[in-house]
């Protein structure tokens, strides 16, 4: 090899531009219905397109704030204000068009016009201050089609980041010809707004730039052929600033690369500019062509395919460990590449025909991964230059099972959602020659299910077992295995995760009540009464008889609790001088039964309504139980439910008696499978004086009623009655659960 050929044509430095090409999604994802027609959209944050030359693990996905609108036949017709990210947004229309917006501070005057006009909002521009990156994202979803329940919100910016080679100091950077406006919402090719104003950005920069550094500056979207970014440089002990074009259209959502390489100084400053990616266009090619694979001496991974050129390989989604021979008469060294997602290594004893040998070792590309093609640079040993054409090109093959839905398995094997969770988790996208399965430990209930739509894909459903004696709140995990479906090779496991909570529950008129009232903080499992830890079922009875022989002190503790306003801490029944009063209890500005039904409730559980109350409770408003505890009847209204009450004299609260504590079972004879449920607890709070005892109970319950109606147990000397009622904001109430609808119990 002539090796003056190099030096005649050395390169003091190399600046490339790099667009990464975009990944494979849906700018427009669907949003998916429940059985009930309500349809829940959940946003996503959309990986960045090209996903950059710089390894960035700490890249900001957090949704601060979120808003919505809704365009019905091009109009707004609703506007949806600080919603939950974790929670989505749950509507009951089924055509339309909803756009998010995430991390404006104050999006009001973008989303005040309910009767805007589609096009006016798809108008609505955005400042950028120069270089700084605005973290807010926007996206849309076409409501009309079913099949998907996310919603992919695409960054507003695009992200520029600068990879430097040894050697080599960016003193001074600085972007021209820089938009200062965008739309606030995507369009359907990248421009600017009309009138957008233009300006130099200029990068600050405390100390000269010696390494990659992802995020230097952030750019808005726009369209022009003169971008361009400006770069002082420092290599050798001589400074020079060039001039580099960058692409003539920088795209939101999307990562490009300034790569500065270090070459020789004997020469004067030549910059070029070539798509690092592709393998550029320079003129001067070493070899005639660059490096190539020597396809005869290299054992491919099963799958792998070389191009005709035998300048790029293709490697399967699989693992893949096996030696890269690649055609050179010069020694090669590999550049490092901090983004390549696998290990590169030169065989040095290969002898004379391996010399250009390379161990490639790749892990499994996991479901939910997309495909990455990167290019594997090497250097000749001896020479001071770098070369675009000495490269080969690898794409690593995206996994053929897609996923979508709340779990995904980019970071690793193993997805653990920390909480308990139940219905649909995902959905997954099978190849015909795949199949999937489901495996647990032994022992393991089979918790987790594959349901397969008409459209072929799985949904992966997550089940609950009433009145699970294992629901402690360990770790409850499944295995989604994946194989051949013709002979059960290549074998992929994934793992899921939950915490296994449970409540103990009895099931009437189509409703799984829980047994017990909420106590402490009704949100956290672990200060409930747990179906694992279930005090009448470790007795061998059931909630009536055990609270007929429990100790005082065991059903005081049952009893004590109450719940006011939104707030999920309960409070409890002590002696405050001789009365009886709620520990903390004080003024309310919020209706307890008008919350969110899952607001006060831990994960999977949520307040009755008042149409499940009345299913057992309807009746005429006044309805009469008398003191007798052998007394049972069919309950008014039609429901053929049968009650029982008893009473208790010995419970106390410090020096004050409670006298006559009734609790009430109540059960239909045509389910004797499932216990009754049974009413107790302590009576309402409503103002200073003390909770509202009395010589009898009077029972106050929380359910979730826009109009805050709600239901009462009233005691009087001729026993105790049912009215309906509305109470208001500062009244104490019980709370007791029902288990959330569930699609699949195992």
């Amino acid at each position: 090899m002539n090796t003056t050929i190099y030096r005649k044509y050395l390169l003091y430095a190399i600046v490339a531009f790099l667009s990464m090409t975009a990944v494979s999604c849906s700018d427009e994802p669907t949003a998916l219905y429940s059985e009930s027609g309500t349809k829940a959209v959940l946003p996503e944050v959309a990986s960045y397109s090209g996903g950059g030359n710089i390894a960035d693990d700490n890249e900001n996905k957090d949704i601060n704030v979120l808003h919505a609108c809704l365009f019905e036949d091009g109009v707004m017709t609703q506007v949806f204000e600080d919603i939950d990210p974790s929670q989505g947004l749950k509507l009951n229309v089924n055509k339309g068009r909803l756009y998010m917006v995430a991390n404006l501070d104050a999006p009001a005057a973008m989303l005040r016009s309910v009767g805007m006009s589609e096009e006016e909002w798809l108008s609505m521009r955005i400042l950028h201050k120069g270089g700084k990156n605005l973290d807010y994202m926007s996206g849309v979803v076409n409501l009309s089609d079913a099949s998907n329940g996310t919603l992919l919100l695409n960054r507003g910016v695009a992200r520029i980041d600068i990879c430097v080679g040894q050697g080599i100091a960016i003193k001074d950077l600085y972007f021209k010809n820089i938009a200062q406006q965008s739309f606030l919402n995507k369009q359907p090719s990248v421009v600017s707004p009309e009138g957008t104003g233009i300006n130099d950005v200029h990068v600050a920069l405390d100390s000269p730039i010696t390494e990659s550094r992802p995020g230097i500056a952030y750019l808005c979207e726009q369209a022009s052929d003169d971008i361009s970014s400006v770069l002082t440089v420092e290599v050798g002990g001589e400074t020079v600033v060039k001039e580099v074009a960058m692409p003539s259209a920088l795209k939101r959502n999307a990562v490009y690369t300034i790569n500065v390489f270090k070459a020789s100084v004997e020469a004067d400053v030549i910059l070029s500019v070539t798509d690092w990616e592709n393998g550029g266009g320079f003129d001067v090619a070493p070899n005639q062509g660059g490096l190539t694979v020597d396809a005869e001496n290299t054992d491919f991974p099963y799958g792998t395919k070389v191009d005709a050129t035998r300048k790029s390989i293709v490697l399967p989604h699989r693992e893949a460990d096996f030696v890269l021979s690649i055609d050179c008469d010069d020694e090669l060294e590999f550049i490092p590449d901090p983004l390549l997602p696998m290990s590169v290594e030169r065989i040095n004893d290969a002898g004379a025909v391996g010399k250009n040998m390379f161990r490639i070792t790749k892990g499994i590309w996991r479901p939910g991964m997309e495909e990455v093609k990167r290019k594997l640079m090497f250097h000749r040993k001896g020479l001071g230059e770098n070369y675009p054409d000495d490269g080969i090109e690898v794409l690593m093959s995206a996994n053929p099972v897609k996923v979508q839905g709340m779990f995904h398995f980019v970071d690793g094997t193993e997805y653990d959602f920390g909480k308990y969770i139940d219905n649909e988790l995902g959905r997954l996208t099978v190849p015909a020659h795949k199949s999937v399965a489901m495996e647990y430990e032994e022992g393991e209930g089979e918790w987790v299910k594959l349901e397969e739509t008409e459209n072929g894909v799985l949904r992966v459903l997550a089940g609950w077992r009433p009145n699970d004696v294992t629901a402690n709140g360990r770790v409850q995990k499944a295995r989604i295995v994946i194989t051949n479906k013709a002979d059960g090779s290549e074998r992929e496991e994934y793992t899921i995760a939950r915490r296994n909570w449970g409540l103990p529950v009895t099931k009437l008129n189509g409703v799984w009540w829980c047994k017990y009232n909420a106590k402490g903080n009704s949100k956290d499992f672990s200060d409930q009464i747990l179906s694992s830890d279930d005090p009448a079922a470790k007795a061998g009875k059931t909630v009536y008889d055990y609270l007929r022989d429990c100790s005082a002190e065991e059903y005081f503790d049952l009893w004590k609790w109450q719940y006011q306003g939104h707030t999920s801490q309960g409070m409890q029944v002590i002696d405050d001088n001789g009365v009886a009063k709620l520990e903390g209890y004080g003024p309310s500005d919020v209706h307890i039964n008008k919350n969110d039904p899952k607001a006060l409730a831990p994960d999977g559980y949520e307040l009755p309504t008042l149409e499940n109350f009345n299913r057992i409770f309807e009746a005429p408003d006044y309805v009469w139980i008398m003191w007798d505890g052998s007394h049972t009847s069919p309950w008014n209204g039609g429901t053929n439910i049968q009650r029982r009450q008893r009473r208790r004299n010995d419970v106390s609260v410090g020096t004050v008696a409670l006298p006559d504590l009734i609790y009430i079972s109540m059960y239909s004879p045509s389910q004797p499978e499932y216990e009754s449920i049974v009413w107790y607890g302590s009576s309402a709070q409503w103002n200073s004086d003390g909770i509202k005892h009395g010589h009898y109970n009077n029972m106050l319950w929380a359910m979730h009623s826009e109009a805050g109606t709600g239901w009462y147990f009233n005691g009087s000397m001729a026993g105790l009655y049912l009215t309906k009622n509305g109470a208001g904001n500062n009244d104490s109430r019980l709370v007791r659960f029902k288990k959330s609808d569930v699609e699949y119990i195992y």
